[in-house]
């Protein structure tokens, strides 16, 4: 996966990194993948080493930052530009432009449809740091925060040689000097307001890169990481991998939203499918039981037809969403329970239809899984040639879920966007819809 995919990098977005163990590495790897495909313009609010004049492919310096040279011109010129003041008074080192001329690169930016990479910390080459009180220098123009940790100090001991000012870190964390850092003290400080979420503008988005995932170990102590930060919900993503190798991210973690379909009338069926029982408890419970094992949140139930009795039947266990179009067809609660993920913050929504006893949890987490790894805007159980549910959808298909009428589901969008499978077993894809199933459900016990 392409590190400007996992980060959804987009036209106009001003994107400032933070933190420590591959900011610069990172925004080299940017300008890299898409050299031709969408513009770029590279600077920093803190000092660059001259060494950093590559990190685009043309380097612009600022003698007065009252002066805005021709950067639309520079731009046709080269696929990225990186923005710099003069160099530091007795320092190797490249200054920022003022903050007045990087409000201007915003500006431009978001006239030209480019995007604005900013280092917006310094960690004198460490994996990991706590922000000195001027720490760090996010303009409040940016859209996009990226906190950088550097997974290869997981199991070392909190001292200079791995962590800029050790001794903020142990002090926020409340730990010793030389003590190990464990994976559960570098997500604490990743989702601290003193740390890896300082400075962070209101409005802005949080995708955190957790870097120099190399090893087995590694990949499991920045799984636990990334699980954790996303509790907090000022974080939108983490995501994983080497910045350095090809391909450079192998793993996006967001938030999975889980929306169990429940407010059809079961006109053929004569009584409501979602409250059949099975193992004891209403369908529609089994549904929302699946959701929760895998983690999905939120959980919404959309009820329509009975959904008093519906609601009471998982009571506790999801938001309920009531949704009084619900004869106008199933698109109706799918885009309401659509809404509902979006609120949360989702960066995709499993659809679960609440007459499928068969799917249980590890569907689901294949299905998130498959998605983590790709972040394929549709992911589907097929057998055979066969496709079943539930079916998961990226946030890139949301616009055009919202457009879907009348008694279609997701599949509705099917031809417009590429459909991940992952193969399963048929006998999961079983739903109820008339008496015959449902007696052919029990025969199956």
């Amino acid at each position: 996966m392409r590190l400007a995919d996992a980060l959804r990098l987009a036209p106009g977005r001003v994107v400032a990194f933070t933190g420590a163990g591959g900011k610069t590495s990172a925004i080299r790897r940017l300008a890299d993948e898409l050299a031709g495909e969408l513009p770029l313009l590279v600077t920093t609010t803190t000092k660059l080493a001259l060494a950093q004049s590559s990190l685009a492919a043309m380097h612009v310096v600022i003698q007065d930052s009252s002066a805005f040279p021709d950067l639309i011109e520079d731009m046709r010129r080269s696929p990225s530009v990186l923005v710099t003041g003069p160099q530091a008074a007795g320092e190797p080192k490249w200054l920022a432009p003022s903050p007045a001329f990087i409000k201007r690169l915003v500006d431009l930016a978001r006239e030209v449809g480019a995007a604005l990479l900013i280092e917006a910390d310094g960690a004198r080459g460490r994996s990991l740091k706590a922000p000195a009180e001027h720490e760090p220098v996010i303009p409040r123009e940016a859209d996009l925060v990226v906190p950088v940790v550097g997974l290869d100090v997981i199991g070392r001991p909190l001292e200079e040689r791995w962590v800029q000012r050790p001794e903020r870190v142990a002090r926020l964390l409340g730990l010793g000097p030389g003590e190990p850092i464990l994976p559960e003290s570098v997500a604490r400080l990743l989702a601290s307001d003193e740390a890896g979420l300082r400075g962070v503008p209101p409005a802005a988005e949080v995708r955190v890169l957790l870097n120099k995932a190399e090893s087995a170990e590694s990949k499991l102590a920045g799984k636990a990481i990334a699980e954790a930060v996303l509790d907090n919900p000022r974080v939108r993503a983490v995501v994983m991998g080497s910045v350095q190798w090809d391909p450079p991210i192998g793993l996006a973690f967001g938030r999975v939203a889980g929306v169990v379909l429940a407010a059809g009338g079961s006109t053929r069926l004569r009584q409501s499918k979602q409250l059949l029982l099975w193992d004891g408890k209403p369908l529609v419970w089994h549904a929302v039981q699946a959701a929760r094992r895998a983690r999905l949140t939120p959980i919404v139930v959309v009820v329509g037809a009975d959904g008093e009795r519906v609601a009471r039947a998982v009571e506790g266990d999801a938001l309920i969403l009531q949704n009084p179009a619900w004869e106008e067809g199933q698109s109706s609660s799918l885009r309401a329970g659509l809404r509902a993920a979006v609120t949360g913050g989702a960066e995709a929504a499993v659809f679960l239809l609440s007459d499928m006893p068969h799917v249980t949890e590890d569907l689901v987490r294949a299905l998130v899984e498959e998605h983590r790894s790709t972040l394929a805007p549709v992911v589907a159980p097929a057998s055979q040639g066969r496709r079943g549910n539930p079916v998961l959808f990226d946030r890139v298909t949301f616009t055009a879920l919202e457009a879907v009428r009348g008694d279609l589901g997701g599949r509705a969008i099917f031809d417009h966007f590429p459909v991940h499978e992952i193969p399963w077993d048929a006998k999961d894809f079983v739903d109820i819809d008339t008496p015959l199933d449902l007696k052919d459900l029990h025969s199956d016990r």
